[in-house]
């Protein structure tokens, strides 16, 4: 069986560290992926691994504590984002140097919502860094990038799960994380081996609904219905589908927990495929 795979990331904010079990897990079983596309916290992920730093990443994100955290928010005073962004993109360029896209070991492809031309925007070239920046840019948290004349924000607006944008090589396999999906109870259930524990820590997660609940969920909605439509015009022949309640958009000092959980629902959906092709 030919194990090359044309892997797709979706966006998520935090949930997005999940792809980095994901794709720890993908590579634990032979898979060797030569092409990758994602969108927002998936971009940024694929961007890391594309460089060779998906370790170095990994320590440095399931190890930053709170304090560490605070002193990565610079505040901005503009109506069009309340973070400058500055501190957290200079830590990322330690991830992230500034290398151009086609100059890389396997194709790369991030998106970015053209704000200015109300259109997607495809990074297939050019500077890496610049393509995660922009497709990163949360409306109204991050204060958006510029490029080219076009003022460019986080592509789930327009495109969270880039399957359509992926560039496919031959007798590939298409793969798609998917860290906003609607999983059934009874796949929680069986993916997750503390099944009990998992849904207390979701029912401890739950209090009031404020603005940012109110904006994080709305920009969940928008995206998740984007997704499924997306999923079901391009069919991926591997869909690892990570539910949204597994973590908060902001929950990234839950990293140890969300890399975890990558792993164990991509091992469950990489092995249900398998057996689907009567290849176990």
């Amino acid at each position: 069986m030919k194990k090359d795979i044309s892997l797709v990331l979706s966006g998520g904010a935090a949930r997005g560290i999940a792809h980095i079990g994901a794709i720890k897990e993908l590579k634990n079983q032979g898979y060797n992926i030569v092409s990758i596309a994602g969108n927002s916290m998936g971009a940024f992920v694929g961007a890391v691994y594309a460089l060779n730093k998906l370790d170095e990443f990994e320590e440095w994100i399931c190890n930053l504590n709170k304090k560490e955290a605070l002193k990565l928010v610079d505040f901005s005073f503009k109506k069009i984002g309340f973070i400058k962004g500055k501190k957290i993109f200079k830590k990322i360029k330690s991830f992230i140097p500034d290398k151009n896209i086609e100059d890389l070991d396997i194709p790369y492809v991030a998106v970015a919502s053209d704000i200015t031309k109300m259109k997607e925007f495809v990074f297939s070239e050019g500077s890496i860094y610049d393509a995660v920046r922009a497709s990163i840019s949360i409306p109204s948290i991050f204060v958006p990038t510029i490029h080219k004349g076009s003022l460019l924000i986080d592509g789930g607006l327009v495109n969270p799960i880039p399957l359509n944008r992926v560039i496919r090589q031959p007798n590939d396999i298409l793969v798609a994380v998917h860290v906003n999906a609607e999983n059934t109870e009874k796949e929680t259930g069986i993916i997750i081996a503390s099944g009990d524990n998992f849904k207390k820590k979701q029912k401890k997660n739950k209090h009031k609904i404020n603005y940012f609940d109110v904006f994080n969920q709305s920009s969940t909605l928008l995206t998740y219905s984007l997704s499924v439509m997306n999923i079901e015009k391009y069919k991926p022949d591997i869909l690892i589908k990570i539910p949204r309640t597994s973590a908060g958009n902001f929950d990234f000092l839950k990293a140890s927990e969300l890399v975890e959980v990558g792993s164990v629902f991509a091992k469950y959906y990489i092995d249900s495929y398998l057996k689907q092709k009567n290849i176990l």
